[in-house]
């Protein structure tokens, strides 16, 4: 067993989806805090999503060897479903990294003043840059920043919770008699759940097959990282949400949540939440961009750069233009439910696999059957 490449994939999952709406809180204000307490049971549903989801991509991936991870579709849903689903991918991953845009815009100017369009344009030269170079260099770079990212933002979440906890009650009521507006991903809980895991699992398809495709010999140390991951993301998520709701009056309708959670603790605080924020959503842009980017053109190929570069100031002019927690919403709901709709298709093509006939042999790396 290879720990430290345990520790890299987790790290990699943490900072692959750990961006703009994550680390802002509007994606957990919508998602997690709107439930309240029942955001347990959303974090429970998301983990079996994409525990699930990644276990299949991984697989899939090492079996098949694939040369791009948008293959992966065409694998679990047929050459027609799986071109759809190849092509709501790209497209996807291109709408969620215009949302680390917006997100990265409403960020520098709630806390810092600075016009939205500056914080925008960075973001893209500097996703664009690292993109351009490749998987493996996004690997190394995001599996750093990820464990990190995490640990601060559980800290900040504590520190918040421990703060307001007794008006933690006070705000479950207040969003259960809808005195406080808090805009929902669903009218229910588990439906957010498959929704979260839905559009998580969109984005990290094309990443965890080519992940399994490359990293040959180490399907368990694969397997066991992305559960690692998962079960962080969602435990910080259940904490941060907590908080929320404990302070749901001054954070609802806000675009960055989680800003007001770190000026109520210290003003400095802030500061240096704002700036983990524009460092998180960094790491999600990237490998987003690079999704696109490589399911159209060759790698290192002047038509990969030059899409890179274009898709990255494409991206620009849409954020600017919506709302960041528009963007959330819209997006992230309604792609997460075609994400519910790809598990469906995986469920069906691995119970062939294990009762239909027999298959061919699987790589050492992942011996057992699904």
């Amino acid at each position: 067993m290879n720990k430290g490449l345990v520790l890299t994939i987790a790290g990699a999952i943490l900072a692959f989806l750990i961006g703009s709406g994550f680390a802002s809180g509007q994606e957990i204000l919508q998602y997690f805090a709107a439930y309240q307490y029942q955001s347990i049971l959303v974090g429970i549903t998301i983990i079996l999503v994409l525990a699930f989801a990644n276990y299949c991509f991984v697989y899939a991936g090492n079996r098949e060897k694939f040369t791009k991870g948008s293959e992966v579709f065409n694998y679990f849903c047929g050459p027609f479903f799986g071109r759809l689903f190849d092509y709501f991918a790209a497209i996807f991953c291109y709408m969620s990294f215009v949302v680390m845009l917006g997100g990265i815009s409403a960020t520098v100017e709630q806390q810092f003043g600075i016009p939205g369009a500056i914080g925008a344009v960075g973001l893209a030269i500097c996703a664009g840059l690292t993109v351009i170079f490749g998987l493996n260099t996004i690997v190394n770079i995001i599996s750093k920043i990820g464990p990190a990212l995490m640990i601060l933002a559980i800290l900040i979440g504590i520190c918040a919770l421990a703060r307001s906890w007794g008006s933690l009650a006070e705000g479950v009521m207040l969003i259960k008699t809808k005195q406080v507006t808090v805009m929902q991903a669903s009218t229910h809980w588990l439906f957010a759940g498959c929704s979260y895991g839905g559009f998580c699992l969109v984005w990290l398809a094309g990443f965890m097959a080519q992940l399994g495709s490359e990293y040959e010999h180490n399907g368990k140390e694969l397997q066991l990282g992305q559960i690692l991951g998962v079960s962080l993301l969602v435990f910080a998520c259940i904490i941060v949400s907590l908080a929320q709701v404990a302070d749901i009056r001054d954070v609802a309708g806000t675009q960055v949540p989680n800003l007001i959670l770190a000026q109520k603790l210290a003003p400095v605080l802030a500061h240096v939440f704002a700036a983990i924020i524009v460092l998180s959503i960094y790491t999600t842009s990237c490998p987003l961009l690079w999704t696109v980017c490589a399911r159209f053109t060759e790698q290192g190929s002047k038509e990969y750069k030059g899409l890179t570069v274009i898709l990255a100031i494409a991206g620009c002019f849409v954020a600017l233009k919506i709302p960041f927690n528009t963007l959330v919403n819209y997006i992230y709901v309604l792609n997460g439910y075609v994400g519910a709709l790809l598990i469906i298709f995986m469920a069906v093509k691995m119970i062939r696999l294990r009762f239909g006939a027999s298959p061919a042999p699987v790589r050492k790396s992942l011996s057992q059957e699904p």
